[in-house]
């Protein structure tokens, strides 16, 4: 049976992965972070990563793309078991690299999200990621701004 550590170590974990993984780059470190059968969900709707070998895949493309690209942490907390972790979080960075086919423009982004991420066994094992993507597309320019109001 799996153990659910406790919520100050949970969020300890999930702050490591940001500091050394998706700040830092150290993508030699996601095996002692991360389930062996991690999932990602998202940020797009619909997408998903099975395993650490392809998240890294996913990261790498983002870091390709926007090569300065930092994670900030707005809020986090946990549930009373560590179970879940939720963040909410900006991301910032230039896009200086391609994304998607999408040649770079060299904007600086700045990208709201919300992560919420289960721990089991001391590791992460799977993440929601909810990314305001849309924005991310019109401020880059390739997708047209809409008015705040319009339904």
């Amino acid at each position: 049976m799996a153990t659910t550590p406790s919520s100050t170590h949970s969020i300890d974990l999930v702050r490591q992965f940001r500091r050394h993984v998706f700040n830092g780059r150290e993508y030699s470190r996601m095996p002692e972070l991360f389930a062996e059968d991690f999932v990602q969900h998202g940020p797009r709707a619909g997408t998903e990563s099975h395993g650490v070998g392809e998240y890294e895949k996913t990261l790498r493309m983002f870091h390709t793309a926007f090569s300065d690209l930092e994670v900030t942490e707005e809020v986090v907390f946990s549930d009373d078991t560590g179970e879940f972790v939720c963040t909410v979080y900006t991301n910032r960075g230039t896009h200086d690299g391609d994304f998607m086919g999408i040649t770079p423009t060299n904007v600086e982004v700045a990208v709201p999200g919300i992560a919420v991420q289960r721990v089991e066994d001391g590791k992460l094992a799977e993440t929601w990621v909810v990314a305001d993507f849309h924005s991310l597309l019109q401020q880059i320019g390739v997708a047209p701004l809409m008015d705040e109001y319009q339904t």
